[in-house]
């Protein structure tokens, strides 16, 4: 396992740990950075190749058992903390290849004939994104459809607090979210479900198909009219003493507990 010294925060081997600060810059190069022990123990054991690890000297015994082939940085505590621009005291980060996105037929085809597949549609805020992804691994979710808008599943963040679930998930980023819907509902036979407020299904009571797609939208402004319209039921969380929406990140695994764990099969 040979290692890589490094002395100059400068150095451009690791210009892509400065570069990912910056979402735009991690998309554009395909690569995404897990920060931690634990997420940079799942990427390497996920099927997403690694590109290189940096680590802390004084953490070096971390890095026990990785192939002879790696990157493999080493430096201080504070040259990492000049090189990423931030405080950063969890001793090792790994840099991460993007796979490329499948097609929503693609990961479809290979889903059983029960099968549950998450919508977010405009789901901005990374804290948010990353809870309900973690969610979505937690309830067996089998694929998760993400709109234009949404924040990108790979940043720092939404990666942080899936706690790795991005790296587990089939995950379809789509650019044109109307067309997978209907996708979704005319060629692969889902019966699409709007999480809403109101004029809804109350879901205490909300039955499932075998086949049915969740959609959650925006933190404040919820699902888009012409989204919502091609659903095939809406679907509303009770709530009391004048509460009138809840965080999206909550509701999602709400809904989703309801349609994993607790929903009987009575639509077909």
């Amino acid at each position: 396992m040979p290692l890589i010294p490094i002395h100059d925060p400068g150095d451009e081997q690791l210009a892509v740990y400065r570069d990912l600060l910056s979402a735009k810059a991690s998309r554009r190069c395909g690569l995404f950075v897990a920060e931690g022990r634990l997420l940079v123990d799942r990427l390497v054991e996920s099927s997403f190749p690694t590109h290189s690890i940096l680590v802390d000297e004084r953490r070096v015994s971390l890095l026990a058992g990785q192939p002879d082939d790696r990157l493999i940085y080493v430096t201080s505590a504070e040259l990492i903390e000049e090189i990423v621009g931030y405080n950063f005291h969890r001793g090792i980060l790994a840099c991460g290849h993007r796979m490329p996105q499948p097609a929503v037929s693609d990961v479809m085809q290979q889903l059983p004939s029960r099968a549950t597949v998450l919508v977010c549609v405009g789901i901005q805020d990374p804290t948010n994104l990353g809870s309900i992804l973690r969610s979505a691994a937690a309830f067996g979710i089998n694929a998760v459809l993400l709109g234009q808008q949404c924040s990108d599943p790979f940043s720092r963040r939404v990666l942080r607090v899936s706690m790795g679930a991005t790296l587990k998930l089939p995950l379809i980023e789509t650019d044109d979210l109307a067309t997978d819907l209907n996708c979704l509902g005319n060629e692969f036979r889902f019966e699409r479900i709007a999480a809403v407020l109101d004029r809804a299904e109350v879901l205490d009571a909300a039955p499932r198909s075998d086949r049915i797609a969740i959609l959650i939208g925006n933190e404040a402004h919820g699902l888009p009219d012409e989204i919502s319209a091609v659903c095939e039921r809406r679907v509303t969380i009770p709530m009391q003493l004048g509460t009138d929406s809840l965080n999206a990140a909550v509701a999602s695994g709400i809904m989703l507990h309801h349609f994993t764990r607790v929903a009987s099969s009575t639509r077909s």
